[in-house]
């Protein structure tokens, strides 16, 4: 199970996302008074499967309400598909509940309230109580799968399937945090959402991979950064995607309160429950529980039940009637259909929200900050692009009794405000002052902000989101989740200020005593919720990382974003018509293979060729046909020459209309530069991703990877500097396991894959060509991170005797590995997380999995964040420390782009070879290891040049 504490894993049942799927799933059947009972049938044995494999000792089935819910009033055609349930299967809904009674298992049923708004509520509230506190949500709903986290699992025991935050991004691509979003692009069938037409699954996944919200992805499109029909239909359908992200949202504070002793729950076979089942005529549940029933019992429901020796999984949970006891009918919870307060999503009312909109009340609030240590800080604008927004407020508090709004730039309106500039002014001082430290939520935003009007912002206390991430790299970040899960309390959200769809209102139309409610509210929230963190923060020894390395690159990044890199336009011009050549080119190839026209972007088109027409045996199979995906061309490439086109016509496409095309778009028009986002709370190792552009999937290899990144060239009277770590992963590997063989050939100095080629295929070192190095260097990076026998087989093209061969002994020649990987598992295992050289954790419950796939990539997980996870954090220090250095010594050159292992610098010339050494020193003595930290340095004129 993905919990082993049943004491305080909560397990809540969606029992309506099972009963039609065993409805249609299971043949009809009907007792021998004609009776259905196949809905019956399959809930029956789901909830079997629940009491037996689980066990547990905290769990309610939840019941959608009766009567409509918020949706159908903010959307009429919600659920307006669903025709009438089947007449066989009307009966069936009061059986089901019928069973729920007689196993004796709590239930929640809110009027007027999805059972998804319900669940969620009982999981978010039961997670925050505790930080031991589990929740195992039982459903086939993939709406819920934006519940899941750390503390929270999926399991959809009709399939079988559990699901973690790696499992859903298995099956959708995208974080659980953008479920949501996912659903708002691609829209859901069941519930009549409409999402955006033409944004299928996968498209939405790239968009959200990409750009990460929703709000993001329509910004882009409104500023056409996503090019095409994509581009066209998001616009066109702004308002679908907003109303379909309100609908697909799950409800988290409704009021309704997780109470572990009415949800206490232990097994035992009921006599109503023996009799229910005679009469459904379940035999077979009947022998499976052991319970013997008089033959007139079976036939009319009456009768003597008794139940024999129970099996050894329930042994230990059998009372009540199976000893003879009387049971006592337990109260469904909380009292079925009780109507949901009209306050349960409303805020409650904190301190004092006051705006400042004299010179009075402003030199007040200043002479507060003077004798201040730290203040909650937000801003408030036109936009989220930080080079185009305009600052609206200034949000401050000091104290939690009261937090200050400063409207500045509020149009249409005749309340007072103070002018900009003289607020800026004022504040100056204290925004660009280490001695006042700021907390705030995403500050990385508003020192992007600060920069862009020209400040020094410093005195960088804590980001609440930073700090959130650090806890739980997988959990929900935005301050509306943050504030529910540790404060308990409801913040005023943005659509609830601004609207919603194409009639919201930009914030600076809000009235400023509405969005001093709201704004204040921030800065307030930020501050107490900050002191709540960092007391977590200590208690799970995570304080250190928090403020030695993620803090403080939170400014290192806004620097680099501010910086932007120039790139070469007419490059990008010239490459394009290039790209576009040579798909025309593979275009007319393909199509001398067929008869009439073909789109090559046409996944059913391509079917009918490679498999129909061609003859190509078939690999694979999707809901709507043969799969004609990347993996399976690669397959048939050397059967065929049109998958080996149809290879390279990707490839391009992708190059063109993702970077080649976009890039242009994406400078800023004042700058004249891209700048790009480094995002610092996406990956759960603690690697950064980028976004507007990734630049992290810009091939490195191949020829048309490097025309890209020819495009990105310095300032002018500048050069690019770029420094990368050398194998550091495997010198992370030498350093944390100890081999003695490892650290000898890297402090040694000698090239760590050719020498392992020379052990593997037993040659001498100078003997070793580049096909054997290539084998050795899959096999060091392979192996660290649990690649299999069968993998390595396939990354190598080998039988899997010779893979297992090489595994033998490479581990042979480097023992120590194998059993410090070996380690690593027993150890997450043992605690439940993994943990880097620095101490960053990563919670892996999937490590007690019972099914055997989750469980291994748990494993694999378990290798791999030690090690990527430490490369990550080295990095961030010598991104820090580098930035430090940079100021101290008055260099003009600065950081701009990092991606992997590598850093970019834009230097000018006269300082290069001065920046070189000094990169190359930072980053070779960042961290001490028992093995020497190496750099790759190089400048040029482009990116391709280095």
């Amino acid at each position: 199970m993905p919990f082993l504490d049943p004491s305080n894993t909560l397990y809540l049942i969606d029992v309506s996302s099972f009963i039609f799927r065993a409805f249609f799933g299971i043949r009809p059947l009907h007792t021998k008074t004609g009776e259905p009972t196949n809905a019956v049938y399959g809930v029956a044995t789901m909830l079997a499967r629940l009491v037996e494999e689980a066990k547990p000792e905290l769990l309610a089935v939840v019941y959608d309400s009766k009567e409509p819910s918020f949706r159908k009033t903010l959307y009429t055609e919600y659920k307006a598909n669903r025709s009438a349930p089947p007449e066989e299967l009307v009966p069936q809904f009061a059986r089901i509940e019928e069973l729920v009674r007689a196993m004796e298992i709590p239930s929640y049923r809110l009027s007027g309230v999805e059972a998804d708004d319900l669940i969620a509520t009982l999981v978010r509230k039961w997670c925050a109580e505790s930080p031991d506190h589990k929740a195992v949500v039982v459903t086939g709903d993939k709406d819920l799968m934006q519940l899941v986290g750390p503390c929270v699992k999926i399991w959809d025991t009709m399939a079988n399937k559990f699901y973690g935050p790696e499992q859903v991004v298995e099956k959708f691509g995208v974080n659980p945090e953008q479920i949501r979003d996912y659903l708002a692009l691609v829209g859901d069938s069941s519930d009549n959402i409409p999402g955006v037409p033409s944004i299928g699954p996968k498209t939405a996944a790239d968009l959200l991979r990409e750009y990460g919200t929703l709000t993001l992805i329509l910004e882009a499109a409104k500023n056409s950064k996503i090019p095409g029909k994509k581009g066209e239909a998001i616009r066109t359908h702004e308002a679908n995607a907003k109303l379909s992200a309100e609908l697909a949202t799950v409800h988290e504070s409704l009021d309704v309160v997780p109470d572990k002793k009415l949800l206490s729950y232990h097994f035992h076979v009921t006599e109503h429950l023996g009799t229910l089942f005679a009469e459904l005529n379940f035999n077979s549940l009947l022998e499976r529980w052991h319970i013997k029933v008089a033959e007139n019992a079976k036939l009319a429901g009456g009768g003597h039940i008794e139940r024999t020796a129970s099996p050894a999984d329930l042994s230990a949970q059998v009372t009540g009637a199976a000893s003879g006891a009387a049971t006592r009918p337990r109260p469904a919870v909380p009292v079925a259909d009780q109507p949901v307060s009209p306050a349960v999503l409303a805020p409650l009312a904190p301190g004092k929200f006051t705006t400042v909109n004299t010179d009075e009340a402003l030199a007040a609030l200043l002479k507060k900050m003077e004798r201040t240590k730290e203040f909650g800080f937000d801003l408030e604008t036109t936009s989220l692009n930080p080079r185009e927004a305009e600052i609206v407020g200034f949000s401050i508090c000091c104290e939690p009794s009261e937090s200050f709004y400063i409207p500045v730039g509020h149009r249409a309106t005749s309340e007072t405000q103070l002018e900009f500039t003289k607020v800026l002014a004022a504040l100056k001082p204290y925004l660009e002052n280490p001695r006042y430290k700021k907390i705030g939520q995403n500050l990385k935003y508003d020192w992007s902000i600060l920069l862009a009007q020209g400040l020094k912002p410093d005195g960088l206390g804590a980001d609440t989101m930073i700090a959130a991430y650090v806890l739980n790299a997988e959990g929900r970040l935005n301050l509306a989740a943050l504030a529910d899960k540790y404060l308990n309390y409801k913040v005023l959200t943005y659509e609830e200020v601004c609207g919603k769809g194409k009639d919201a209102l930009c914030f600076d139309l809000v009235p400023i005593s509405l969005a001093t409610r709201y704004a204040a509210e921030d800065a307030w929230v930020a501050l107490i919720l900050w002191h709540k963190l960092r007391d977590k923060l200590k208690d799970e020894h995570l304080l250190e990382v928090f403020a030695r390395i993620d803090m403080p690159l939170v400014s290192v990044l806004a620097g680099m974003e501010s910086e932007g890199v120039c790139i070469d336009v007419p490059w990008l011009q010239t490459t394009s018509r290039e790209f576009g050549i040579e798909l025309r080119e593979l275009e007319t190839r393909v199509q001398a293979f067929t008869h009439g026209p073909l789109n090559l972007n046409s996944p059913k088109q391509l079917a009918h060729l490679l498999f129909d027409e061609l003859k190509l045996p078939v690999q694979s199979k999707t809901k709507t046909g043969y799969s004609t995906d990347a993996s399976v061309l690669e397959i048939l490439a050397p059967l065929h020459e049109v998958p080996r086109i149809l290879l390279e016509y990707r490839e391009i496409s992708k190059l063109k209309g993702t970077y080649v095309d976009p890039l242009p778009g994406l400078r800023d028009p004042k700058t004249g530069r891209i700048h790009a986002s480094f995002n610092q709370t996406v990956t759960a190792t603690g690697r950064l991703s980028s976004s507007d552009p990734n630049l992290q999937n810009i091939p490195v290899r191949t020829e048309r990877g490097q025309k890209i990144r020819r495009a990105f060239i310095p300032s002018e009277g500048c050069v690019l500097i770029a420094v990368d770590y050398s194998q550091i992963e495997l010198r992370i590997l030498a350093h944390m396991s100890g081999d003695r063989e490892l650290v000898a050939s890297f402090k040694k100095g000698e090239d760590v894959h050719r020498r392992t080629a020379s052990e593997i295929f037993g040659i001498a070192p100078e003997s070793v060509n580049d096909r054997q190095r290539g084998i050795a260097k899959a096999i060091n990076f392979g192996l660290m991170y649990g690649k299999t026998v069968f993998g390595l087989s396939q990354e190598l093209g080998i039988p899997r005797h010779e893979a297992k061969d090489m595994i033998e002994k490479y581990f042979t020649r480097y023992a120590g590995v194998k059993r410090f990987l070996d380690q690593l598992i027993l150890n997450a295992r043992e605690c439940g997380y993994s943990m880097t050289l620095l101490g960053r954790k990563r919670v892996l419950p999937d490590l007690q999995s019972r099914n055997p796939a989750i469980r291994n990539n748990a494993e694999r997980m378990a290798m791999n964040t030690p090690i990527q996870g430490t490369a990550a954090d080295l990095m961030k220090l010598a991104m820090i420390d580098l930035e430090d250095q940079l100021t101290k010594q008055n260099f003009r050159a600065r950081m701009i782009i990092q991606v992997h292992d590598e850093i970019v610098l834009d230097c000018p010339k006269d300082e290069a070879p001065a920046v070189l050494k000094l990169v190359t020193e930072v980053m070779e003595s960042a961290l001490t290891l028992d093995v020497p930290l190496k750099v790759n340095a190089a400048q040029g004129a482009n990116w391709m040049e280095l």
